[in-house]
């Protein structure tokens, strides 16, 4: 069975069961990739809010630093995508 590096696409003939293998190690790939980019999407969260937090000497403090608004407008926007595709494979037709 050959498999090229970059893209794991097949470059010979592969039988059903070796097929059905790749599908699944692509799926498990897509999902760990979800996975961590929730993770991801969590810390720049929590960042966000510790620097909000800190940045001024009551707590949070109006108007917010803009770094620390940044930080958690786009961890909630990038949780939800990587959230939405989780979900998009765990679908019974996505799932090998």
């Amino acid at each position: 069975m050959k498999v090229c590096p970059h893209c794991n696409s097949e470059l010979g003939e592969l039988g059903p069961e070796e097929r059905e293998r790749l599908r699944i190690r692509r799926w498990k790939e897509q999902l760990y990739r979800a996975s961590n980019l929730s993770y991801l999407a969590l810390t720049m969260l929590l960042v966000g809010a510790i620097w909000w937090w800190f940045h001024g000497p009551t707590g949070w403090d109006m108007p917010p630093p803009l770094v620390g608004v940044l930080l958690v407008f786009l961890g909630a926007v990038l949780y939800i995508v990587a959230r939405a595709w989780t979900f998009w494979l765990k679908l019974g037709r996505n799932r090998p």
